[in-house]
């Protein structure tokens, strides 16, 4: 079995979303590593889907976690392993991914409305508050201050959504206009470094968008040379897919973004040890984070 028929199998075992979930929002923490800081949050456990037996499955870590239920609104405490399948690349994987959200449904909003986002998260480095840390955050749609350059590369889900619309649809092109829309700040990240750190914020950001424009970002992300994907589980309990660049000279070795099997929209993050530390073994999710759910809504404390 290869690696994409064991992708379409977790696709088909995934339940189908509502709605008002297809739309991604952005995870505070990617904010941050856009802004070329490192990334903080949330945990993992796992159970593990049925994939091709030339998988390398490698064991990570046992660490504090929760489940959360369907209605994600009930978490409970737990510790289980976690796992890491090896995928391979993550090229042909993004392509169908582009396909499936091209034929999705767009997400719309207006001047006015808010999005709401509710997430978990884990950081098993941070001394006041090393377990899960379930928050809700809402932001407005138009948002002038974070517009024009105003926030830095910081943007409105406003400014996000023009973004997406004045995509080019050659790769390449994408792939430069999201370098300037996130540009560098971190002198010794690569360009391709660069460049993938501005596609999966676009993605982890696209609160509004049209389902063609965001499939046109998994289309540049899938030219991105090196990028591997795998299968593991997200902070919730959940099955997802992870997408890699290596980096053999950082300690935290796999800075991943995680999609949705199902929609392929994006799911959380997870920061993986390369090393030993002080607080974690080689193979640790040592930061981690899952987007529960994502809504455009009225007006602030409204919730979907």
């Amino acid at each position: 079995m290869d690696e994409m028929t064991a992708v379409r199998e977790l696709r088909a075992e995934a339940p189908v979303p509502q709605r008002g979930r297809l739309a991604h929002g952005r995870e505070l923490l990617l904010r941050e590593a856009a802004r070329g800081r490192r990334s903080r949050r949330l945990r993992a456990d796992w159970r593990l889907a049925a994939v091709g037996a030339a998988a390398a499955i490698t064991v990570a870590a046992v660490l504090g976690t929760q489940v959360v239920g369907d209605d994600r609104r009930d978490a409970q405490p737990g510790a289980q392993p976690t796992y890491f399948l090896e995928l391979g690349s993550a090229k042909d994987l993004l392509n169908e991914a582009a396909d499936v959200i091209a034929a999705g449904p767009s997400v719309t909003a207006r001047d006015g409305q808010w999005i709401y986002v509710k997430s978990v998260e884990v950081n098993v480095t941070d001394d006041e508050q090393p377990g899960p840390q379930t928050s809700e955050d809402w932001m407005k749609y138009a948002n002038p201050s974070m517009e024009g350059g105003r926030a830095g590369d910081d943007h409105s889900p406003r400014e996000e959504y023009e973004f997406l619309k004045s995509l080019p649809d050659d790769p390449e092109k994408i792939r430069e206009k999201a370098r300037k829309f996130f540009y560098a700040t971190d002198e010794s990240e690569t360009r391709t470094e660069h460049e993938y750190r501005a596609l999966t914020a676009v993605v982890s950001r696209a609160y509004a968008y049209d389902a063609e424009d965001l499939a046109k970002v998994y289309r540049a992300m899938a030219t991105i040379p090196g990028l591997r994907a795998a299968q593991v589980q997200d902070a919730a309990g959940r099955d997802a897919i992870a997408l890699y660049l290596p980096d053999k000279n950082r300690v935290m070795d796999r800075e991943e973004i995680l999609l949705d099997p199902g929609t392929y929209l994006y799911r959380g993050h997870r920061l993986v040890a390369r090393s030993d530390g002080d607080e974690w073994k080689k193979g640790d999710v040592v930061i981690s984070g899952a987007r529960l759910a994502m809504a455009v809504v009225g007006e602030k404390g409204e919730r979907p």
